[in-house]
């Protein structure tokens, strides 16, 4: 045989579309019969989690729940204050879409859900609250194919051919794994600390350090960090009050997936979930016993340089086949993170009491705007701010609040990122996480703040292009041809190739060769086996 081909498999990812939708979630929790009633809200904290999630024509549908845990003021028949707290892993159930052009069924998909807003209001009852948020859902498509490109094509003498190459940059998808590690930890409160009556809420928050990919296996690696806001009894006035206990980088953990195929070298993506976890005072109210799960599914890909056939013509009395298959190449530059620092000033609203203490400050934040120039990306968002305080009152009663301001501060940084000139046409894939915020007070309802996060970017960009496939020599036959022809089927056989050798159709080879019938769907050939080929086919 005249012609000599060398393939390769590869697994290929793009991205087809990312996209946001908002849509207005509500929501009611009743607090039990066998806990005092609310006489107001002091804090609301929502997390959505995403559980299901599947591909539709031209949107992603997304289906999940929001866990809520709400602490509330209330009194005690003596009129004394009484802090409690109600906390359902499943309290609202959300389901919605996102709309994709291009996404289709097959396709996979990442989603995110955040909420943007959140309002509580508690009936006279004292024991329903009605919840009003916002939620902002995120989703990405992404397009799998596993194909076979042809890197090169030769023929001996005297048969001449004129290929045309092309040098590709791909990442070939190894594999995906999910990780998951139990979280079971035992907080001790600070030493000296008045004991706690009630866990009000527990939250926990992983810091990825490391990552690496080793044989069969993706690790991603960091620490673990609890908060804990409990309620106590003031040793001096025999009243009730709410602190807050940190543990901050409290342990180490190392997250496993088992990905095989995957080796030292590889690049791996990572996507920690947000840990869910529990908690309940031990040892008389000096420990937070934590339970919960934090789970990550990691993708492990190989970044390979390889030279494709993109045409493909024989000069020469031999006849050449040629299957050509547009691909889509994913091309994603090496990621930039810099340090973003924001400082302002929050006021309280008339409505809240003035500030005696500030007990907690929180912040989150996001990308809004992305803009590549030259060799710079410009990135800009802006960041919420929380806090819980003590409120100044004339009895003395020291109760506890919390307050929020959207849009507290805002951010804006340019990026060096290498290959930005190349990727003209590159989409900007960012994200914030915040590091450290810190808080003082400089007045009766002025707040001053300082936040300092992470800004991340990456340049990533979706080629199409149409390579050789699959390419083969004609079978010619000298005078009559016979009635049928008898085939071996040989390892690099494909149900294309027979037909395009022998001048027939697939469909043709599947008539006659019912037991072909299974190569439909399972894609192999039986190695070794024969086929017939008749006259009328040729």
């Amino acid at each position: 045989m005249a012609l000599r081909v060398k393939d390769d498999i590869v697994q290929l990812e793009a991205i087809i579309g990312a996209n946001s939708s908002q849509t207005v979630t509500e929501g009611t929790v009743t607090i039990p019969s066998s806990m005092l009633a609310a006489d107001r809200i002091v804090k609301v904290t929502a997390v959505p989690h995403v559980k299901e999630q599947w591909v539709e024509e031209d949107r992603v549908h997304i289906d999940g729940t929001i866990a809520v845990t709400l602490i509330y003021a209330g009194h005690y028949d003596t009129g004394q204050a009484y802090y409690g707290s109600l906390q359902i892993a499943d309290g609202v159930p959300f389901s919605h879409f996102v709309d994709i052009p291009g996404a289709k069924p097959q396709m996979q998909s990442q989603c995110e859900a955040n909420i943007l807003d959140l309002q509580s209001t508690v009936r006279s009852d004292g024991r329903t609250v009605d919840l009003d948020m916002v939620l902002e859902l995120s989703a990405t498509t992404a397009e799998s194919q596993e194909i076979t490109l042809v890197t090169d094509v030769a023929a001996s003498h005297p048969a001449k051919l004129r290929v045309s190459k092309d040098s590709l940059r791909i990442e070939d998808v190894v594999g995906e794994g999910i990780a998951q590690v139990e979280l079971r930890e035992l907080l001790p409160l600070p030493v000296g600390s008045v004991p706690a009556l009630r866990l009000l809420e527990l939250q926990g928050q992983f810091r990825p350090t490391d990552t690496r990919v080793a044989v069969d296996r993706a690790v991603i690696s960091g620490m673990m960090s609890y908060k804990a806001v409990c309620a106590t009894t003031d040793e001096n006035t025999g009243e009730e009050q709410v602190v807050i206990h940190r543990w901050d980088d409290f342990a180490r953990l190392e997250l496993g997936a088992e990905i095989l195929g995957s080796r030292q070298g590889m690049l791996i993506y990572p996507k920690v979930a947000p840990p869910v976890i529990s908690g309940r005072l031990v040892s008389d109210g000096q420990m937070v016993a934590v339970e919960g799960i934090l789970a990550c599914m990691a993708k492990v890909t190989q970044p390979l340089d390889i030279t494709v056939a993109t045409e493909l013509s024989a000069e020469t009395e031999i006849e050449v086949g040629v299957r050509r298959e547009s691909i889509k190449v994913q091309q994603r530059g090496d990621a930039v993170i810099k340090d973003v620092y924001v400082d302002g000033t929050v006021e309280l609203s008339e409505s809240r009491p003035p500030l005696e203490r500030l007990l907690d400050m929180e912040a989150k934040a996001a990308v809004t705007n992305t803009s590549v120039l030259g060799g710079r990306v410009s990135v800009s968002g802006y960041v919420d701010l929380a806090a819980m305080y003590i409120g100044r009152t004339d009895d003395f009663s020291q109760p506890v609040y919390h307050a929020t301001w959207g849009s507290a501060g805002a951010f804006e940084t340019s990026m060096n990122v290498p290959g930005a000139a190349a990727l003209t046409g590159a989409d900007v894939e960012a994200g914030v996480v915040i590091q450290d915020v810190r808080a003082e007070l400089l007045s009766r309802d002025t707040i001053g703040f300082h936040v300092t996060a992470k800004v991340s970017c990456r340049l990533q960009e979706t080629l199409s292009k149409e390579v050789v496939a699959e390419a083969v020599e004609l079978r010619e036959f000298k005078g009559r041809p016979p009635l049928y022809t008898c085939v071996a089927l040989q390892p690099e056989d494909t149900l294309w190739k027979l037909a395009t050798k022998y001048r027939t159709s697939i469909e043709s080879l599947l008539e006659h060769n019912p037991a072909l019938a299974e190569v439909v769907t399972t894609g192999t050939l039986p190695v070794s086996g024969k086929i017939m080929i008749t006259r009328s086919d040729t």
